[in-house]
């Protein structure tokens, strides 16, 4: 009888190693999966509330969230942003409104493709959103994108 905590051949301890190593690198996979896509929905709910309500903490919310954004989420984002515009463009058949929820739009899109973002230009707009809305902040650590629907139940 094997009381061992390891296997005793060698072979096995690798294999079982080499198993639960890649079982660990696909939860971490699927978990930063999981990350990055609730901080691009994080992004999206607060553009909602910025381009429909005007509030500035959701705008900085949403530029906070661009900012510490790898490259493939940031361009997730302008995606994001160009579909918006496409539909406000589209949908919204007061000129006005639609002038205006466009022009909120293409300033977001300004700002994201104005230059590559650095950790100092998110700390910085982090420490922004903590002035404004430390609410915001705090579920933006946690890439909780919960929050706009609670405050703005009738936009979601």
């Amino acid at each position: 009888m094997n009381n061992h905590l390891y296997p005793v051949n060698n072979r096995s301890w690798v294999a079982h190693f080499i198993h639960g190593e890649v079982s660990i690198v696909s939860f971490l996979k699927s978990l930063l999966f999981s990350q990055s896509k609730r901080m691009v929905q994080y992004f999206s709910n607060a553009v909602r509330v910025y381009v429909l309500q005007g509030e500035e903490d959701a705008r900085c919310a949403a530029l906070a969230a661009a900012k510490i954004a790898g490259k493939r989420q940031r361009k997730a984002m302008l995606n994001l942003l160009a579909q918006m515009n496409s539909n406000v463009m589209q949908r919204y058949p007061d000129k006005n409104a639609r002038n205006l929820l466009s022009q909120r739009i293409s300033a977001l899109i300004k700002d994201l493709e104005s230059r590559d973002w650095n950790p100092t230009d998110a700390h910085e707009e982090k420490d922004k959103l903590s002035k404004m809305n430390e609410e915001y902040l705090s579920c933006l650590y946690q890439a909780d994108p919960s929050i706009f629907a609670k405050k703005f139940p009738k936009l979601f």
